[in-house]
């Protein structure tokens, strides 16, 4: 259904739906905080196992599960209880989507502590005097760039291999990408393109993590990185394709002109720029999960934008670049858009 096509509601249950939404939400976090779909692929399956397995009173685990069973996410029969599919897949140790860190921490820890400051963050406060949101938070307040790091690496790694085999680097030899965090876009594209090497540029809290996955992927000679800011730091010249992604959606107005300018400053005519993001449409209808990282945004920078395709195409030719186009990455929630250098 096109987002256009979707009917207003009409009942008072469908209020009640999105007003008790992050209930669903907190039992999914309480459930992956004790690990609970890992022990029951390992054969705690029963209530007592369970209570044995996860160290939750019986009494109190039996409602945990009752919302689990609501959401779908388990099922029970003659008393052993089962994953669904997508839960085996993402949500168990050890599994091929194994993502359990980055909805706890990323989704869980950081995204829900977030939206406690949405009040505050739409009168255009800042939460962070000092400092934008995301460093406040993940550095200052508890939940650990090394741990953030690790886990955003996780929740990553699909969608970058996915843009790796999307995105065409085989003519390109040098590739910055800022604000790259872990580096699992980096790592992607290098896996992809035997012949590119590439620049991370990132906090100084995050190198050391990039560094160790780099060095896992076997790709460490071929990744060099820079700690510093992206609006404040001097980027470094001599690559011929700039990769931003969620980073716009991460700064205000202005800053996204600077980082604009400064991907023109710092490629070679000829160069490619990259912007990947959180999208809504142009109409500023939805579609909802992009709607809501977006919200998400405005902790960061009260002067957030709200990003869509025609905004992102405008500001990139605005700064002198010949828009490719822009597609669709991970439908429903990203964007991508396609520019050169042109002179």
């Amino acid at each position: 259904m096109n987002i256009t096509d979707a009917k207003p509601i009409e009942d008072v249950s469908e209020i009640s739906a999105i007003t008790y939404g992050f209930m669903a939400s907190k039992a999914l976090f309480a459930a992956l905080e004790f690990d609970l779909f890992s022990h029951i692929a390992g054969g705690a399956d029963s209530l007592p196992a369970l209570t044995q397995a996860t160290g939750i009173a019986e009494n109190r685990l039996v409602t945990l599960l009752t919302v689990l069973k609501s959401l779908r996410l388990i099922s029970e029969s003659d008393g052993r209880f089962s994953n669904a599919p997508a839960t085996a897949r993402y949500l168990v140790a050890g599994a091929p989507g194994d993502f359990r860190d980055y909805v706890r921490l990323v989704n869980g820890a950081f995204g829900y502590e977030s939206f406690r400051h949405l009040g505050a963050a739409l009168r255009g406060e800042r939460i962070f005097p000092d400092k934008g949101f995301y460093e406040g938070l993940i550095y200052d307040s508890g939940i650990g760039g090394k741990s953030f790091s690790s886990a955003q690496h996780t929740g990553s790694l699909g969608p970058a291999r996915l843009m790796a085999k999307r995105v065409d680097l085989g003519g390109r030899k040098r590739l910055l990408d800022v604000g790259g965090g872990s580096g699992a876009y980096t790592l992607a594209f290098c896996a992809a393109n035997p012949q590119l090497s590439a620049t991370i540029l990132d906090f100084p809290q995050t190198i050391d993590t990039a560094r160790r996955y780099a060095q896992e992927a076997g790709v460490a000679g071929r990744i060099a990185h820079l700690a510093g800011n992206a609006i404040t730091t001097d980027w470094p010249t001599g690559h011929d394709v700039i990769l931003m992604s969620y980073l716009w959606s991460a700064v205000g107005d202005d800053d996204v002109r600077v980082l604009a300018r400064r991907a023109m400053d710092a490629l070679p005519p000829g160069g490619l720029v990259l912007v990947h993001d959180f999208m809504a449409d142009n109409a500023h209808e939805g579609p909802p999960f992009a709607a809501w990282y977006l919200l998400g945004s405005i902790f960061d920078n009260p002067h957030a934008v709200c990003l869509t395709p025609a905004y992102v195409e405008d500001v990139l030719r605005r700064t002198g670049f010949s828009v490719e186009r822009t597609e669709i990455m991970l439908p429903g929630i990203t964007m991508l858009s396609k520019a050169q250098r042109i002179r």
